[in-house]
């Protein structure tokens, strides 16, 4: 294993980084720390990821490896610290913030990044990332944390189940998201629950969540002013609880949501209370 040793220009990176406690560097910022040309930055690039000091996030942009890491030339290999510098703005979503938040007992192998702009995730990174994009005006409903020292960007219970239940497929599937809901049903703030689902404005989604807010955990009830605007209309075709790709369409029905259970209860609510 390589030595993490510097030269006098490499050092001057470094140290000036560790200085400015700045995490992150471009191509332009090794420029301009060093001053050096373009082609020489790059080439210095090359060396600081080869030695270990720096790790390449994306195209043009590293993340440091600092001193207090050893001697040592191995890369970062906190899934959660590179992944929280390789796009902006983002957040951590899906299963990745539910288990951050508690509400996920099992690891997941992949680590669910949300963000606005066009990224894939870089080869060799230390982990793997899946990110999902949507649009600027569904970028709500976060919260910063600190986990190991790192400050970072998660989306907050509400918004977390909501994601799940819009993409169960990111979140061990429906069974995985009823058992988030549990979780986290004592400790929702229905206003800003109910909030979010009219920011979604997708009326399968309300009908999903009004069903499982009511089915799991029954004994918690979802307070009447949240339930009442929600309920199906009498001439509101019904959805499926499941993915109907995945599930297909068969299942009974539920009058009071228009939800076709397409998933056993056995399999879906394994782990908590059903009425």
């Amino acid at each position: 294993m390589e030595s993490r040793s510097l030269s006098k220009t490499e050092a001057r990176v470094i140290l000036s980084l560790e200085a400015d406690r700045q995490e992150v560097v471009t191509l332009a910022g090794i420029q301009d720390r060093a001053a050096v040309s373009p082609g020489f930055a790059r080439k210095l690039a090359h060396d600081l990821v080869r030695r270990g000091w720096l790790q390449r996030l994306r195209r043009g942009k590293y993340l440091l490896n600092p001193s207090r890491h050893g001697p040592d030339a191995i890369p970062d290999s906190d899934p959660l610290r590179v992944g929280s510098h390789l796009v902006e703005p983002y957040y951590f979503g899906y299963a990745t913030a539910a288990e951050l938040l508690g509400l996920f007992p099992q690891a997941s192998g992949v680590y669910y990044l949300v963000t606005t702009q066009r990224f894939r995730s870089p080869q060799g990174a230390s982990a793997p990332f899946r990110v999902v994009r949507v649009e600027e005006s569904r970028m709500f409903g976060t919260r910063t944390m600190v986990r190991r020292g790192e400050t970072l960007v998660v989306s907050d219970p509400e918004r977390t189940v909501l994601d799940c239940l819009d993409r169960p497929e990111f979140s061990g599937g429906v069974p995985g998201v009823a058992e988030i809901f549990a979780l986290a049903k004592p400790h929702l703030d229905w206003r800003r629950f109910g909030s979010y689902l009219d920011r979604f404005g997708n009326r399968s989604l309300v009908l999903r969540a009004g069903f499982l807010a009511e089915k799991v955990r029954p004994s918690l009830r979802p307070p009447a002013s949240w339930v009442r605007p929600r309920l199906a209309r009498p001439t509101e075709p019904f959805v499926p609880l499941a993915p109907a790709a995945t599930h297909g369409r068969r299942g009974s029905r539920d009058l009071r949501w228009h939800v076709i259970r397409n998933v056993s209860d056995d399999e879906l609510f394994a782990e908590g209370e059903i009425r």
